[in-house]
């Protein structure tokens, strides 16, 4: 299981969405699942939301929007056992808000959605001691935000701590266990090569390592403006070649000024993945800025092919 954690808008679902179709052009079996019924993964594929229920994006690649209240009943249902209990307690208009606000049940059983996906079997067996090949060979979780996805994380233990004992508790344990796990789990952290984003990035590592109960798998810096020049040679001359474009004026000029742009841009992301790098000690990879119109499929296996060179 990967959780593909970042701020808002660094493009986590570009990064799971190429994780994805990595996997599956490597022949496994994959899902992207996604928080808070999100249904990014159908508009990035062109496809028709997926819903509840798993749906195909690509060969080997499917998709499924994790809804919190279809997801609290089915683990509840199948935890207490009887839906007459889960209907007379949690369905309960008093209960029900107190449950989700103070036990943060909404993000356990988020989660815990996910540990299903990871006990289901290609026989149809299901569970912690079933046996057989997984489903799924790899589970990418498009997670919310930072603060929510960090949250989701921390949700088991949370579980634990207000329970103590019983069949919560239980559930919970199992999954913050799996968690941990780290051949079976972690966390890929996504960033742009900007001040806040770095910075949020560098705080919720800090976090996780803290904490300690999930393994951070790497660090993707997402939208990197390329270098402006591609040999030694061309930045040695770069001096020359701007003063005779400024000097010729008209269209010389204005690309002396998109270079100098450029090469502001690229110095600053520099400074940002140095920082990464010096911070954390963690793996890291650069993917290319891309505009949203070019962002179709075949973008995004070029996207998976960089990453795969990390993986």
């Amino acid at each position: 299981m990967l959780f593909v954690l970042g701020k808002g808008g660094v493009g986590k679902s570009v990064v799971s969405a190429s994780l994805g179709l990595l996997a599956a052009e490597r022949g496994r079996r994959a899902i992207i699942t996604e928080a808070a019924g999100a249904e990014t993964m159908a508009a990035l594929f062109d496809r028709e939301p997926v819903g509840y229920t798993p749906g195909r994006l690509a060969t080997n690649l499917q998709a499924l929007s994790i809804q919190p209240g279809a997801a609290v009943e089915e683990y509840l249902v199948r935890t207490l056992k009887f839906r007459l209990v889960y209907e007379m307690v949690f369905r309960n208009r008093f209960v029900e808000p107190f449950m989700s606000a103070v036990m943060g049940l909404s993000d356990l059983i988020t989660v815990g959605k996910v540990m299903d996906l990871e006990w289901e079997r290609v026989d149809g067996s299901f569970g912690p001691d079933a046996e057989g090949p997984n489903k799924y060979d790899l589970i990418i979780v498009d997670s919310p935000a930072t603060g929510h996805g960090l949250s989701l994380l921390r949700s088991p233990q949370a579980m634990m701590d207000v329970t103590r004992v019983g069949p919560l508790f239980n559930n919970a344990r199992l999954i913050r266990d799996l968690l941990a796990d780290e051949q079976k789990t972690g966390v890929v952290l996504v960033t742009l090569a900007e001040d806040m984003p770095v910075s949020e990035t560098i705080q919720a590592a800090t976090e996780l390592r803290e904490r300690g109960n999930v393994h951070i798998s790497g660090i993707v810096v997402n939208g990197v403006v390329p270098p402006v020049f591609d040999d030694p040679a061309t930045a040695e001359c770069w001096d020359r070649v701007r003063r005779q474009g400024l000097e010729l004026g008209g269209a010389a000029a204005e690309s002396v000024r998109d270079a100098e742009r450029s090469l502001r841009d690229r110095n600053r992301a520099e400074e940002h993945i140095a920082r990464l790098r010096e911070t954390l000690g963690l793996p890291l990879i650069e993917l290319p800025l891309l505009s949203k119109r070019d962002l179709d499929a075949k973008a995004l296996a070029e996207l998976g092919t960089v990453l795969g060179a990390w993986s």
